[in-house]
């Protein structure tokens, strides 16, 4: 039996020796140490050349021009990762530990150039999950920073610096404690104002036409000055709520206008939806009072549709109701979360309509009592469409309802359907909530409470403002500038210091 070469049975079995026949090994053959954040990995320089144009592919080809004699290189990067880097480089599939931030992972294949999309499918989910919530995160802190305003003192003087500090009274519950006052103030208003609007609806507090509706609908055309002009039924609401309407319309108008007055930028005040619909709620009242006056009375071309509008109107200042979204952050992230959603929001509508449109159409054709005669449950398609939807969302009112064997097969192929439409897409909203949530906690520090925030606590301090000279020096020039007072401690609040949180928690 023949001696097998050592040297043939190593290449055999995938060993390479330290050393072959006392010599050093050269060129792809010579093996190269990397010495990854005290982790020392060996390869061959053959092995480092297997994924082109990265940096460890560049290093190998400067090795063998250089020579080095201790072979041995170190770098100051994650060990966790590199494991994955290097078997990339031996395997040609590159998995990463799931233990690891994606965003180390990024910045580790940023640094050793290797592109993110050799990753394997198998762990792609894991990083991809990284990649959508820093996506959505930026959004969402593009969102706060809309609502954040850069504010240097220097550069305001009298009007403008009494301005700034108003309107930080006005639009940020916690910036002080007049700020909490007022807010507290404007929101037993908003309370008051939608309590007296459910209130009137009551038998008791319902409003009193002098004319009936009937006959005022008959009386839709008059003429304005020629004395041939039939009086508008002049409405009377309760008495108690009617003055407690005029309170609250007179405490919303002025807040409107010092509120447009301080605010910093008019067009972004004019352009935002809770001030329009403030002006919108404050028309009603405006409406019942001009229209009622005798020289308005002979000037209506349709008594009916005025009276409508009014109505319709009031509706508007159930949505004052918003206003608690700057009062509690939770409400504030769930808009967030569904402006964050809208693609799966837009999604599950598309899933919905397709659904109505075919079940609409079998539980049509399923209940039909001939070929020529529908249902009576079901005589139209469209009706089917309230069914349908009804029954997709799981909440069935009952009201009509297949009677035959075919119809209970279509209903409940439709209730199936339904819950699993809206179980693929209402956990992604939830999902961004607790995202979200999640998020602007971690910034409030580890027991949740705002002033710990170390870059959502703002800090607005004047010149003459108190505070150690280390206060100081970190609020220089009076400008705005983040800082952090993990305990509290801080003699920087005094009388002519503000705090804004932009983001409080509750």
């Amino acid at each position: 039996m023949t001696e097998e070469d050592p040297d043939t049975f190593l290449d055999d079995i995938g060993a390479t020796p330290i050393h072959r026949n006392g010599k050093r090994m050269a060129g792809d053959e010579e093996r190269v140490v990397l010495n990854v954040g005290g982790i020392r990995h060996e390869t061959h320089v053959s092995t480092l050349r297997t994924v082109p144009g990265t940096r460890l592919a560049r290093l190998a080809e400067r090795h063998v021009l250089a020579k080095n004699k201790k072979n041995e290189y170190f770098f100051d990067r994650h060990p966790a990762v590199f494991n994955s880097v290097i078997d990339y480089y031996r395997t040609g599939e590159l998995h990463v530990p799931l233990e690891v931030c994606g965003a180390v992972v990024k910045r580790e294949l940023e640094f050793w150039q290797i592109n993110q999309h050799a990753i394997k499918s198998c762990c792609w989910r894991h990083y991809k999950t990284y990649i959508e919530n820093k996506r959505i995160l930026d959004s969402f802190n593009r969102s706060l920073k809309k609502e954040q305003f850069s504010l240097d003192l220097d550069d305001y003087k009298g009007w403008k610096k009494f301005q700034m500090r108003v309107w930080l009274i006005l639009e940020h519950p916690r910036t002080s404690k007049a700020a909490m006052v007022y807010g507290v103030v404007s929101l037993l208003f908003v309370v008051i104002s939608i309590l007296g609007f459910c209130l009137e609806t009551l038998p008791q507090y319902r409003p009193i036409v002098n004319t009936s509706l009937s006959s005022m609908a008959n009386r839709s055309m008059s003429r304005c000055g020629n004395g041939e002009s039939e009086s508008m039924a002049d409405l009377k609401p309760d008495e108690g709520l009617y003055i407690l309407d005029i309170i609250c319309t007179v405490y919303f108008t002025i807040e409107l206008i010092v509120r447009f007055s301080f605010a910093p930028i008019k067009k972004d005040f004019v352009m935002t939806a809770m001030n329009v619909i403030d002006l919108l709620a404050l028309v009603p009242l405006y409406m019942q009072l001009i229209f009622n006056t005798d020289n308005m009375r002979s000037c209506y071309a349709n008594e009916q549709l005025v009276i409508e509008i009014m109505f319709v109107l009031r509706i508007v200042r159930m949505f004052r109701i918003f206003h608690l979204v700057k009062h509690y952050q939770a409400l504030k992230i769930l808009v967030y979360a569904l402006k964050a959603s809208v693609q799966e929001l837009c999604m599950l509508a598309i899933f919905l309509i397709i659904g109505m449109l075919v079940f609409a159409s079998m539980i049509y054709y399923a209940e039909r009592k001939s070929i020529f005669e529908p249902s009576d449950a079901f005589n139209t398609i469209p009706k089917g469409f309230w069914w349908a939807l009804i029954t997709m969302t799981t909440v069935g009112y009952g009201d009509i309802y297949p009677k035959s064997l075919t119809g209970y097969m279509v209903g409940a192929a439709c209730a199936v359907s339904g819950v699993l439409m809206i179980a693929l897409t209402i956990p992604v909203i939830s999902n961004n909530f607790t995202l979200f949530y999640t998020h602007v906690r971690s910034k409030g520090g580890k027991d949740g409470h705002p002033i710990a925030a170390s870059r959502e606590s703002l800090m607005v301090h004047s010149e003459d403002s108190g505070g150690t000279q280390d206060d100081k020096r970190k609020l220089s020039n009076g400008s705005l500038v983040v800082e952090a007072y993990m305990n509290g401690t801080s003699t920087i609040p005094n009388s002519n210091t503000m705090v804004v949180l932009l983001i409080p928690l509750f």
